[in-house]
């Protein structure tokens, strides 16, 4: 391997960079995806090895795809060539290599896309001034013109001003989410989100230092999971990184049967989850059962029986199991529930156990055997919601036994639906009644991420990078799912900052948008109402490295350099156990720059002090994540230092600090990229969830009112009154979903299917995170991304593998190309997550095939989303839209010929 050079050192010549880049492209364009890796006309010499005027670079790939994976890119003369993955130590399950993902080895085709934003520019027809001036109708068809960094920052400065002196700063939505973490709020600084790292969350702060901005919150990927478990007592929410749900990866290969609900690590996390957490289980012997809409890859790696269920009906299915469990249970003959736990770890299950001053007829086991309504969540009840067999709901129920060490997982995904907050409640509850938390081979809880069952404490820490927090003087903040028909009706719904306060009807004009970070026309639940608010608003502004539709429904565009043209990165967010270094591999390309540059400039025009919101270089920012980052000790007893620095460490770096002793040396950390801290089994880091708790309940309480687990959850019904979006009850209930199962029927008794009579769900997909990599040409050819449709369901409609149809509903309508498979429920699409819109001028359909066209922009209970809870008419038309076939949307005035 050659001496790695600093960044410093690295320089690019734009023409040679043109002509290295092309030429990969065009190699991958023929190899195809193997190209990621080989085949590339400058061939490296093999076996990993670099030729002498080659430097193999450690880099960060910073997609949310799940996780974060090990990164080497071949740079020549400031061009990354080709991509490896960690090779840093032998790979094993106890202590993996972290290696890629398709969508990581596809990075380089992403940095150097033909679709990166080269130049500012500025939409031709679009004035500053607002009104008439601003042609907002125009946004995303209108041409668009080249201009300079000064032309363009001042456009940015001086209309965000004008419309801050008109209407005030309540006028302006800013990208960013309301930043509630209380340690963050309690230091005053940024921590290592990966979020705040790479996606520059930390710009918020340049508006809040300008007079604020009106936030925006959500449950995103987390659904109901995001806050009420909280209120059950159940885990910390979304943000725990999994440590309290899930017993160490360790123990999990102790376990006897693996109940997973809508969990596909295959496609959902990183590339290493899969191999070293998961795979273990069924080599010691573990049973897996798949309750999803869809045959997923990883159930048919990990042989998983296969047990279809509707999307939105996963609390009716678990109820049914609580049911059976109730009722089949003998101490002496059949013992099923855990009648310890349940005495001394929950409150509410029956009428002797209810809390003080409630009604003792609303316990949970009378709610569940219908005792007073009528209605018993039995197996025939479930199943005609559920379409599980009565009979595989009473098998199922039965492995939940207290004597069989089971893991009840679930993903995000059934909890990303409407009326789905009561999900977690009963999730909680069969984890109580069987006993399957706080033990050995017992764990109940999401398994996610790179965290899939792999929780507790962060082996390694990331560290701070000392930016203040800004205080936002705008206390607004509107709840994700209506914040599109907040803009377009000037008038919402306030709940506080993600605090859950009494509902406010505010009236709220928005004047501008700007979008310096979250793909917010992504994120959202109703993209054609996101274009009109779009096209409704006086000044849309926006910073990206591609030409998003964020970019492409603007007034002003920004291009952003990427972290490989950025100084050294320190990436976290990569499950318990391991840390990435990803190096500069050249300057800034084109006219791009960095948003703390961008900040700055903005800050200055404005007339303030950027050293307020940026007190530190770039380099001085990344120093401090690197050298506060810590590491489990060798004996597990506490945390030392990661990274040892040595004074000609920190004087090549350029920044100021102290020299320090930690467990890796900088330059070794620098060239190899990757530390994850070797794990066997019996080690010192090995964890069970809940232990304290289970073992000393009083000692231990868990954070909801009385500190036990609530199967009766006074507050969660108190909260979604106050909210006003709509009551969840105090009993974990299956209430029917808008936009669910039953709203495919016109006439739900007789099963007369109506206008929509399909349901429709987004499960993430191997070809995008979220809404990254979806303009790779590579990626979009290797998974076409279609629309899935059960076979017998396709005959009935005519429709055959490949033929193209539209799925609509009220809200839009998407193009796609259906692949027909008996691998999804009957009555169910799926239509692959992280689409970009693309809208036909002549139809206004969206040919990129967005879910969120098709997702309503309402809110249920404490604020969730809906994005799984869809429905939709399927039809078969005649045009053939291949999206990896388009070229790719970019303006003419980004072209390289029609440089100054």
């Amino acid at each position: 391997m050659t001496e790695l050079r600093t960044p410093s050192a690295i320089t690019l010549d734009r023409r040679s960079f043109i002509a290295l880049s092309a030429a990969a492209t065009s190699a991958l364009c023929a190899a195809g995806l193997a190209g990621c890796e080989n085949d590339l006309a400058e061939a490296p010499a093999e076996n990993g090895t670099a030729s002498q005027d080659e430097t193999w670079l450690p880099v960060v790939c910073w997609a949310h795809c799940g996780g974060k994976c090990g990164l080497k890119a071949l740079v020549k003369d400031g061009a990354v060539i080709r991509l490896k993955t960690d090779d840093t130590h032998e790979d094993n399950q106890d202590y993996p290599q972290h290696r890629a993902c398709l969508r990581g080895r596809a990075r380089r085709m992403d940095v150097f896309s033909a679709d990166r934003i080269k130049y500012p520019m500025k939409r031709k027809h679009w004035q500053p001034g607002g009104g008439e001036n601003s042609h907002g109708d125009m946004r995303g068809v209108d041409e668009w013109e080249r201009i300079g960094w000064d032309e363009a920052l001042d456009y940015v400065a001086d209309e965000i001003a004008r419309i801050k002196e008109a209407y005030g700063n309540r006028s302006i939505l800013g990208s960013g989410f309301n930043p509630t973490d209380a340690s963050l709020l309690e230091a005053k600084e940024l921590p290592d989100f990966a979020e705040y790292f790479i996606k520059g969350l930390d710009f918020g702060n340049v508006l809040n230092a300008f007079g604020g901005q009106v936030y925006h919150y959500g449950t995103a990927s987390a659904g109901s999971y995001q806050c009420v478990p909280q209120m059950f007592g159940y885990g910390t929410g979304s943000n725990s990184g999994g440590k309290d749900f899930m017993n160490d990866r360790m123990d999990a290969r102790t376990c006897e049967y693996a109940i997973m609900l809508g969990v596909n690590p295959a496609w959902s996390a990183d590339g290493t989850t899969f191999w070293a957490n998961y795979l273990p289980m069924k080599e010691s012997g573990c049973t897996f059962i798949s309750i999803d809409p869809f045959y997923t890859d990883s159930a048919e790696v990990l042989g998983a029986e296969w047990i279809p269920i509707r999307p939105g009906t996963d609390t009716a299915f678990l109820l049914a199991c609580a049911y059976v469990m109730i009722m089949e249970d003998d101490p002496e003959t059949n013992p099923l529930i855990d009648w310890d736990v349940v005495d001394r770890c929950t409150i509410g299950f029956d009428a002797g156990r209810m809390p003080k001053g409630s009604d003792p007829q609303q316990n949970f086991k009378d709610h569940v055997l219908g005792t007073y309504s009528g209605v018993p969540a039995s197996p025939e009840w479930a199943a005609d919601i559920c379409g599980i067999a009565p009979e595989d709901i009473e098998r199922i129920a039965r492995i939940l036994g207290k004597d069989n060490k089971v893991a009840l997982l679930s993903s995000w995904a059934p909890a990303r639906g409407n009326n789905a907050d009561s999900l977690p409640q009963i999730f909680m509850a069969l984890a109580a009644l069987g006993g399957h938390f706080g033990k050995s081979g017992h764990m109940t809880g999401c398994s996610i991420r790179d965290t899939g069952v792999n929780g507790g404490d962060f082996l390694i820490t990331p560290g701070m990078r000392k930016l203040p927090y800004i205080p936002n003087p705008v206390d607004d903040c509107i709840y994700d799912p209506i914040i599109w028909p907040a803009v377009l009706n000037k008038h919402y719904t306030y709940n506080g900052m993600a605090q859950f306060l009494q509902a406010e009807e505010r009236d709220l004009d928005i004047h501008c948008i700007y979008n310096y970070s979250l793909n917010m026309m992504h994120r959202h639940e109703g993209l054609m109402q996101a274009i009109e608010a779009y096209r409704s608003v006086d000044f849309v502004v926006t910073q990206a490295i591609n030409f998003n539709v964020n970019a492409q429904y603007s007034d002003i565009v920004l291009p952003l350099a990427t972290p490989w043209e950025s100084p050294m990165q320190f990436a976290m967010f990569t499950g318990r156990e391991s840390a990435f270094i990803g190096n500069q591999v050249c300057e800034p390309l084109w006219e791009t720059k960095r948003a703390s540059w961008i900040g700055r400039e903005l800050l200055t025009r404005w007339g303030l002090d950027p050293d307020t919101v940026y007190p530190y270089s770039d380099e001085q920012q990344s120093f401090f994540q690197m050298s506060s980052a810590m590491v489990a000790t060798e004996d597990g007893s506490g945390y030392e230092p990661l990274i040892s620095f040595t004074q000609q460490d920190i004087d090549e770096l350029g920044v100021e600090g102290q020299p320090q002793e930690g467990r890796i040396a900088f330059s070794e950390m620098r060239m190899q990229g990757v530390f994850a801290v070797p794990r066997k089994e019996g080690d010192p880091y090995g964890h069970i969830a809940y232990r304290e708790f289970h073992d000393d309940p009083e000692g231990h309480p868990m954070n909801s009112e009385s500190g036990k687990m609530e199967l009766y959850c006074r507050r969660v019904n108190e909260v979604s009154r106050r909210m006003g979006f709509s009551e969840v009850p105090p009993l974990p209930t299956y209430t029917p979903p808008i936009g669910g199962y039953g709203d495919t029927f016109s006439d739900v008794a007789s099963k007369t299917k109506g206008a929509y009579p399909f349901q429709v769900y987004n499960p993430h997909y191997p070809r995008t995170s979220h809404s990254h990599f979806d303009d790779v040409a590579q990626l979009r050819e290797a998974w076409k991304r279609p629309l899935y449709i059960n076979a017998r369901d396709a005959a009935a409609l005519g429709i055959e593998e490949g033929d193209t149809v539209q799925a609509s509903n009220d809200y839009g309508t998407v193009v796609r190309q259906a692949c027909v498979t008996n691998r999804i429920c009957e009555g169910v699409v799926a239509l692959p997550h992280g689409g970009w819109v693309e809208i036909d001028p002549e139809t206004g359909f969206d040919l990129g095939g967005s879910g969120n066209t098709l997702c309503a922009p309402i809110a249920t209970g404490c604020g969730t989303s809906g994005y799984n809870t869809q429905v939709c008419s399927i039809a078969k038309v005649d045009a053939k839209p291949v999206d990896w076939e388009r070229p790719l949307v970019m303006p003419a005035c980004q072209a390289e010929d029609q440089e100054d």
